[in-house]
């Protein structure tokens, strides 16, 4: 890391005097072909830093996750990703005789280590998890049996707190029936709009704790769920973070309950899974904002662009870890039922859809 920062400074020293206008930076870019990735590179190299610190926040969690790995520390999204890679295994017909050989042994130093650190619904999905895979798949593999003694010996000293349902893969047909139609969910999607008027009203945290359930519901690669919630109803502290995001200086007074979802990157080994907390954090957040909506409670998702001066601002404020990154503001609350709302006309569906279709130019 200090090998990092000496070649990080280096490169500012030597390129100090490549002082551009944003004007001067457009024409650059209007001039520049983009479809050499080595160009690409050197213009923001030398020219444009809007990528550092997403760099640094992506390397630091890789290295966070590396770390954790190497030393077999508690590491919950490594167990998340595995548990959920080895049900979808035995989910599969006609699957391999010793699937998850490879990485079967690291998953139980994983459940070792990370046990203590779990609630009881995922301790019990993970360990039922493991007990059906072990009893499935037979004796002969090395790997795997050296693995299932070691997670034999650690078994033996848990206490079994039996729940009424299983953890474990399940038929389709065993899913619980659907009580709402597709009209009643169009009803609370069209009747959720932005709204930026607020009672001076905290929102329970019973509310809260619900919409946040219905929101974990939604789809996360390798159920890993990447993220976290920050929930501000703080006066005093509510009036600083406001002034973090843009486009929101028209009714910052009003806002009294404010929720800001933070990605996680040491929940990735690989550079190439940089994306997955705004994607996941995204579901999550649609789910939780419709979980608000169904108890009543109305939000506002505030942007939030990448500016390093606010970024700064926003992890000191917050104390926030390099390897976490903002995803969204929220502004939530009770609506002030004389306050205003845009209309905000939808775009039609056959303006989305397509099929079977490829772009052209």
């Amino acid at each position: 890391m200090d090998l990092k920062k000496s070649l990080y400074k280096l490169k500012r020293r030597l390129f100090h005097f490549v002082r551009i206008t944003e004007k001067n930076k457009q024409s650059l870019v209007l001039n520049i072909s983009g479809n050499t990735i080595f160009i690409v590179k050197l213009y923001y190299f030398l020219f444009d830093h809007s990528f550092d610190r997403e760099m640094q926040s992506v390397f630091l969690g890789k290295k966070i996750h590396h770390e954790k790995l190497q030393k077999k520390l508690p590491n919950i999204s490594k167990l998340r990703r595995e548990i959920h890679r080895i049900e979808k295994g035995l989910i599969i017909p006609n699957r391999k005789s010793f699937f998850a050989n490879g990485y079967i042994d690291s998953t139980v130093d994983a459940f070792i280590s990370t046990y203590e650190y779990l609630d009881d619904l995922n301790r019990k999905w993970s360990k039922e998890v493991l007990d059906l895979y072990f009893n499935e798949i037979g004796l002969g593999n090395k790997n795997i049996d050296l693995a299932r003694s070691k997670y034999l010996d650690f078994s033996k000293s848990l206490m079994s707190k039996e729940k009424n349902h299983k953890s474990t893969p399940f038929p389709f047909a065993d899913l619980s029936t659907v009580t709402i139609d597709v009209e009643d969910l169009f009803s609370l999607a069209k009747r959720r709009h932005s709204v930026r008027f607020f009672q001076d009203k905290k929102v329970e945290k019973e509310v809260l704790e619900r919409a946040i359930s219905i929101g974990l519901e939604a789809p996360s690669a390798c159920n890993r769920q990447p993220f976290e919630l920050l929930f501000i109803d703080d006066k005093s502290l509510i009036k600083k973070a406001v002034e973090l995001p843009m486009g929101v200086t028209t009714f910052k007074e009003e806002i009294q309950n404010l929720a800001i979802v933070i990605g996680d990157l040491s929940y990735y080994f690989d550079e190439r899974d940089r994306h997955l907390i705004y994607i996941d954090g995204s579901l999550f957040t649609m789910g939780f904002l419709l979980g608000l909506e169904s108890q009543g409670v109305s939000s506002c998702v505030i942007n939030w662009p990448d500016i390093e001066s606010r970024e700064n601002d926003f992890h000191k404020l917050f104390n926030i870890p390099n390897h976490k990154r903002g995803i969204c503001f929220i502004a939530l609350g009770y609506a002030k039922n004389d306050g205003l709302i845009p209309f905000s006309e939808k775009k039609d569906y056959s303006k989305i859809l397509r099929i079977n279709e490829k772009y052209t130019n």
